[in-house]
């Protein structure tokens, strides 16, 4: 993740912007955050996006929302990196991993 915009860049900044990648049959960690949405936009590549129970393929140009508290992870599906903006309704979040 590379942090874009947060409360450590700006203070009181109220809101979160990442860029993440993702290699190639990696799959991040699965967690929730419990005081703030997250809205995972696919720029590059494929990606199987969980929320919930529930696993959603994302393509390039295409977003979801991740309502607070919803478990979550990321799963590259493709053969190339892949490349999402990463954004959060708070500037300081609370990442809650999920065993």
């Amino acid at each position: 993740m590379q942090w874009l915009m947060e409360d450590a860049i700006t203070p009181d900044a109220g809101l979160s912007l990442a860029r993440m990648t993702v290699a190639p049959g990696v799959t991040s960690q699965a967690h929730r955050h419990s005081d703030c949405s997250e809205a995972v936009h696919l720029l590059e590549g494929s990606v199987a996006q969980r929320r919930g129970d529930d696993w959603v393929p994302l393509a390039a140009g295409e977003t979801l929302l991740i309502p607070p508290g919803a478990v979550h992870q990321t799963r590259n599906t493709g053969p190339e990196t892949a490349v999402l903006m990463v954004a959060y309704s708070s500037g300081a979040r609370i990442y809650d991993p999920v065993e």
